[in-house]
């Protein structure tokens, strides 16, 4: 598959969060509380990957080698509960496009960092000059899409 492709792919995946949001977003309005509606996402998600794990029979990892896997690397879901949970609270205050542009602003800065340290076994690539300027591009977008 080239590159192409597969950022189109990407595109069309990370659009999905944009769905995410709103939907997490109005569900937490209709529940008590946005940890609720967090908890009630991510029930659904690990639902249908139990399912996608047994209809492709993949089978659950053992726990023998779950207990071999560093500590640090068990943390992906409790950073992705921080994110679904704070987009819930802040989509009803400053809407799905400042959240996701700004999410997308964090994301590209850490991930500059990750890659020109080769952070957790990602292969190197260090910080340019252009990569920096898509950064700030996206800082400015952010910028654009709060101009009346």
């Amino acid at each position: 598959m080239n590159k192409l492709l597969i950022i189109f792919l990407v595109m069309i995946v990370g659009s999905l969060v944009a769905w995410q949001g709103a939907i997490n977003a109005q569900l937490g309005k209709m529940l008590s509380h946005p940890l609720q509606a967090a908890f009630i996402s991510f029930l659904g998600g690990t639902l249908a990957l139990a399912a996608a794990l047994m209809l492709m029979q993949v089978g659950f990892p053992s726990f023998q080698v779950i207990k071999g896997v560093p500590p640090y690397l068990m943390i992906g879901g409790l950073l992705g509960a921080i994110f679904v949970t704070s987009v819930i609270l802040f989509v009803p205050k400053i809407g799905v496009a400042n959240v996701l542009i700004a999410a997308v602003a964090g994301q590209l800065i850490l991930s500059l960092i990750i890659d020109n340290y080769g952070l957790l076994g990602v292969p190197k690539q260090h910080i340019s000059v252009s990569r920096i300027a898509g950064t700030l591009l996206v800082i400015a977008g952010l910028y654009l899409v709060n101009q009346k």
